[in-house]
């Protein structure tokens, strides 16, 4: 059981640390560098990054100024079916509701309660279900609204006294302030609701009865309403959704129809619930909803005159509601279409500068590790230049010469280097208008594409681990993997160190410089007489170490010669003889080792 727990224990713990491994989503990938930067960069790509942020700062600017203003929202609108409904109240402040009549040619008609009676009431129509049988009981109550000539305190907003200014009212009709003020009018659910309220408007011929005596004579009343309009001057509301606050603007129209004697008339007048949410926030929700009734439907139905009424008019609820919802464009929002303009815009210019970048840094890999010749020539003549400068340097007497060359040398060598290739040098070579100087570049990039393959660098390592094991034994190869971690040592230590490398690397460099510019890409000619200044060094180096070696060397033959006579005037004196001999005799052998010996350590340094 233990082992099977240890083992159940190890599965879990294993992918534990899996789930770990893949989920974190801020694990970092091992970096190279290149030309000691973690990515290379160019000034060409500079260039397109800094264009394609001013783009971006542009959109932002073009987006932060409509979401601060609150202009351009997003709207979405549906329609939905009410039956049910709340009750929506009519005041004066929010609604309007005037009615007159006029003659055929349009002017006011006089004579109400004498010629015609005009009624305005609020009807409530309720179903009231009898929860024991089941029974449905409809009842209809109709409550006559008090009406009186219109003048201007009837009228409390701005938009009615500007309206009402330009207008005759001394036929036009209103509801009794104080009574609106106390009962405002109330329009509620459809006509199947369980509770249903509207206005009912009734225009008829007056007609006397036991209870009203004071009508006009028939004829005349006939003559006056023979023809004429029925008009009603009424609230609505227009759409405004792109303004920031107030979606709506309320208006008053005046809608009229004809009437005769001879017909009775009826009019369909609906409003519909106009309901609209909107989100104002600039980064989280802020709802807030506006509702107002706007004009849907006017129907009109004529019939033959019934005797009961002219115009009887109807003023309802609309059995549908449009629900309306506006958002603004908010800062997240913003900044994700921004994150996606970047990426699309950087998907295109990447299609086109990738490849240019790639070459871009390629040519300055391949400018760091080798370098161009200009034509055919140059390199056929630099054997006979160095066979000659190799003549030359043979005497001696050149010395100074030579000096005063290489310090001549080594100002124009400063100068030319901080004059660097153009970039459109660099241009004209990768795209192969200088066509010796491209077939150069390519192939120096396939040899560095071929070297930075993972199985040549694999096979490199394999060849290291074989020549450590054929120059070293198994106890040094054992000390090697004992060895201890370098000490990270002192900012000034470090600096000397570094120091030391740096000029030890370029001795290296400038000892080895002839021999790795033939067999390297050869150099332009621009460069040439660095070759010939690293060959003539070297050179020189020679000639001053054989020439010491040749003095000392004769030195030591003379000091040979002089131990020698004086050991030959000895011998007489000497009983050693023998011994003295063979010490003599083996001096030179011991000489000749130690020459052997500082040769070869000589020849392992220039190696």
């Amino acid at each position: 059981m233990s082992k099977i727990f240890k083992k159940l224990l190890k599965a879990l713990l294993s992918i534990k640390n899996e789930t770990v491994h893949q989920l974190d989503i801020f694990g970092q990938l091992p970096s190279f560098t290149v030309l000691n930067k973690s990515r290379y960069t160019s000034n060409f790509g500079f260039i397109m990054s800094i264009i394609i942020g001013c783009l971006a700062l542009y959109y932002l600017d073009s987006e932060i100024a409509p979401m601060i203003m609150k202009q351009k929202p997003s709207i979405y609108q549906s329609e939905i079916k009410v039956i049910e409904t709340e009750a929506q109240s009519l005041t004066n402040s929010n609604f309007t509701l005037a009615v007159s009549i006029a003659s055929q040619f349009s002017h006011p008609t006089q004579g109400i309660n004498k010629y015609y009676t005009l009624n305005i009431s609020q009807c409530v129509r309720q179903r009231i279900k009898d929860e024991r049988t089941g029974n449905l009981t409809v009842s209809l109550d109709c409550q006559e609204i008090p009406i009186e000539t219109c003048n201007m305190s009837h009228f409390t907003t701005e938009l009615q006294k500007q309206y009402f200014s330009t207008i005759r009212l001394g036929t036009v009709q209103c509801i009794k302030k104080d009574y609106l003020e106390n009962n405002p009018l109330i329009l509620q659910g459809q006509f199947n609701a369980r509770t249903y309220k509207y206005l009912f408007i009734t225009f008829s011929a007056c007609q006397n009865s036991t209870e009203f005596q004071e009508c006009a004579p028939q004829e005349e009343i006939n003559k006056i309403l023979e023809a004429g309009q029925y008009n009603v001057y009424k609230s609505d509301y227009l759409t405004q959704l792109e303004h920031s606050g107030q979606p709506y603007e309320q208006i008053i129209t005046n809608e009229f129809t004809t009437f005769s004697l001879s017909t009775s008339k009826t009019i369909v007048h609906s409003y519909r619930i106009m309901q609209t949410q909107t989100d104002q926030g600039l980064i989280m929700e802020d709802d807030y909803t506006n509702s107002n009734l706007q004009q849907s439907e006017w129907r009109e139905i004529s019939d033959f005159y019934n005797h009961q009424y002219l115009v009887c008019h109807y003023i309802k609820l609309d059995f549908k509601q449009t629900n309306i919802k506006r958002n603004y464009i908010k800062l997240q929002t913003i900044l994700a279409k921004i994150g996606g303009i970047l990426q699309i815009l950087t998907l295109i210019v990447g299609i086109f500068l990738k490849p240019i970048i790639d070459n871009l840094m390629k040519f300055e890999i391949v400018s760091q590790l080798y370098s161009y010749e200009e034509d055919q020539i140059d390199r056929n003549i630099l054997p006979d230049q160095i066979i000659s400068i190799e003549r030359d340097l043979q005497s001696p007497s050149n010395q100074s010469k030579f000096q005063n060359f290489c310090s001549s040398e080594e100002k124009i060598h400063c100068k030319k280097a901080i004059a660097q290739e153009s970039c459109l040098q660099t241009f004209l070579i990768i795209f192969g208008f200088k066509k010796f100087k491209h077939n150069q570049f390519c192939r120096a990039k396939k040899k560095i594409i071929k070297n930075l393959d993972i199985v040549t660098i694999l096979r490199k390592l394999q060849d290291i681990d074989t020549i450590k094991k054929i120059i070293f034994t198994q106890e040094q190869l054992e000390q090697l993997k004992k060895k201890p971690r370098p000490k990270i040592m002192k900012i000034k230590q470090d600096s000397i160190i570094e120091k030391d490398l740096n000029q030890q690397d370029q001795g290296f460099t400038k000892s080895n410089i002839f021999s790795q510019q033939l067999t390297d890409v050869t150099q332009p000619t621009q460069k040439m007489q660095n070759v010939f200044k690293c060959y003539i060094e070297n050179q020189f180096q020679q000639y001053l170490q054989n020439s010491t070696q040749l003095q000392q060397q004769t030195k030591i033959v003379d000091q040979e010669q002089s131990n020698r006579t004086n050991v030959l005037l000895d011998t007489q004196n000497s009983p050693n003889l023998n011994e003295i001999k063979s010490k003599n005799m083996d001096e030179p052998q011991l000489k000749s080792l130690k020459l052997g010996k500082q040769s070869n350590v000589e020849v392992c340094l220039k190696l």
